[in-house]
Formats: structure tokens, sequence, C-alpha cells
């Protein structure tokens, strides 16, 4: 009989290990009932938590700038502040110089808030809503008029007109003096703006080109005669645009006439007019036409 032969334990094989494995996420029984909604009571619950949030936000915000004083009407006029700063737009493709822009009633809740405030203070907050509201409305014209020329003043003029109706009505207790001198001295900007791009460059044409002239005011005609204008404004451009063309282009065509008169060169030109075929227009022409611009 053999000895045994037992090897030592460093020469016995070694049993691997392994980490152990990760557990398996089970999945959900195709039986298990689905989680169930919050309630009607407890979504009105978190709700009102998040308004009370966003009041609580506000009113920080508020206390942080001292231009509106403190308590729930500084409160509105900040939110109204950011409201006009950026939160309302206009729908570029469904827009023209008659649309009323939405900052036009926020504005006119925001000066109801003012006049509810310190009377020390009532014309700070005024200047500064009614920066806001028009730094909004010609961020909007830009956009939405980009490369029409003078379209973006009458949309302008009849979103500042709407204001001033506004302020006009019964029961508007903000209006005053001051607010509707501001409200003038902005109207009257925009219509010197307005005459500045669409109808002074037409006079730097009466001396040196005629022609180019009246192709100039037919253009200009053609191309507003459409707009829609509020009616307490339509009277009053009119008569600028009348007042701002007709006297010069008269004066023109009289220094014409008498420089023509019995000279070879005016003689040739009233040959080459006739020639042309081209409409001459008298002061009264042109009053005509200016006077049937803009619609309703």
């Amino acid at each position: 009989m053999s000895p045994t032969n037992y090897s030592s334990p460093s020469s016995r094989p070694r049993r691997q290990l392994h980490p152990p494995s990760a557990p398996v996420p089970r999945a959900p029984s195709p039986c298990a009932p689905p989680p169930s909604p919050p309630s009607p009571r407890a979504q009105a619950s978190a709700a009102t938590a998040r308004q009370a949030e966003d009041r609580a936000e506000q009113m920080e915000a508020a206390r942080d700038d001292s231009r509106f004083g403190c308590g729930e009407v500084a409160c509105d006029l900040h939110k109204m502040e950011k409201d006009l700063n950026g939160t309302f737009c206009l729908d570029i493709h469904n827009c023209n110089e008659a649309t009323i822009h939405p900052a036009n009633a926020l504005l006119i809740q925001a000066l109801q808030l003012c006049s509810d405030s310190t009377a020390s203070v009532q014309p700070v907050l005024w200047d500064h809503m009614l920066h806001c509201w028009a730094s909004k409305l010609e961020e909007d014209a830009e956009t939405v008029f980009r490369g029409e020329k003078g379209r973006k003043h009458i949309f302008l003029l009849n979103n500042i007109s709407d204001v001033s109706r506004l302020m006009r009505r019964p029961g508007a207790a903000f209006a005053s003096r001051e607010l509707m001198g501001k409200l003038v001295s902005l109207i009257q900007t925009y219509k010197k703006s307005f005459l500045a791009e669409s109808w002074v460059p037409l006079n730097d044409t009466l001396h040196s080109n005629m022609d180019e002239f009246t192709a100039g005011f037919v253009a200009a005609c053609d191309y507003q005669r459409a707009w829609k204008v509020k009616a307490e404004l339509r009277y009053d451009l009119r008569e600028e645009i009348v007042d701002l063309i007709v006297p010069p282009y008269e004066a023109a065509v009289q220094l014409q006439a008498n420089r023509g008169r019995g000279s070879v060169s005016g003689v040739l030109r009233a040959i080459a007019a006739k020639k042309k075929k081209q409409k001459k227009y008298t002061g009264e022409d042109l009053k005509r036409e200016i006077r049937a611009l803009f619609e309703g």
C-alpha cells in the first residue's frame, strides 16, 4: 500500500471568487395599479403655494427697487414694468399700422396704480412707466415695419392716440394735464419724424428736377393712400403735408415759369414736356391728392 500523497495548501488550485452581482430590478407587475393622480384639492393647494411663492418674490424685488415705494402697489408696478419691458409682443404676420398694442391696456393699469401712490412720487412714476411703454412700442415697430418708410410712425401715432382716448374716458382718475401734455409731445415728435422721412425729401428735388418731384409725389400718395389712421390724426396729418409740400411747389413752378418765359431753353423745355405727356399738377391738384390720403 503506497503512502497517500497530500498536496500542500499552496499547491492546491485556488477557487476563483467573483464579486456579487448587482440585484436586477424587478419590472412592475402588469397587474399593479398606476399611481393615482393628486386630488383636485391637492392640485389647488399646490397652485396656491406656487402663487404665494411668486408673490413673495415679486414683493422682495419691489422692496429692492426704491422707485416704487413698498407694499402691494409697489409689487404690482414692479411686475408691470417687467411686462412692459418684454412680456408683450406683436404677431408680426398679423399686424398693420392700425394694430393696437396690448401694452396700451397695461400702461393704463399702471398709471391707475401710480395715482394711488403718494402724490410726491406720482410724476416720477408716470414718467417711468410712459418711458417703458414708449420704448416697447418703438422696439416692436422697428421689428414689424422694418424697411417700410413712414409706416412705423403711423403705427406709433395710432397707439398714442389710443392711450390718449383711454385717458379721456369717464372714470380715468389718473388723467391729468401733465400726462396729456406728455402724450401730445410724443405725437408731435412722431409727426415730425414721419414728415421728415416720407415727405421732406420730395422738396429737395423741386429746384433740380420737377419730373422727379412729380414721380416721387405720385408714388408717395399711392403708397400711403390706404393706410389706416385714427380720425383725430387724419385731418392734422393731411394739412401738415399740404403746408409742407404745396407752397414750395407753387413757388418752384412760378420760378420755373419766370425763368423760361421768352428764353430758348424755356421753349425747348416746354416742347420736351409736351412730348413726354406727363401730367402737370397745380397746387390745387396736390391738395386734392393729399387730402385723399389715409383711411379710417
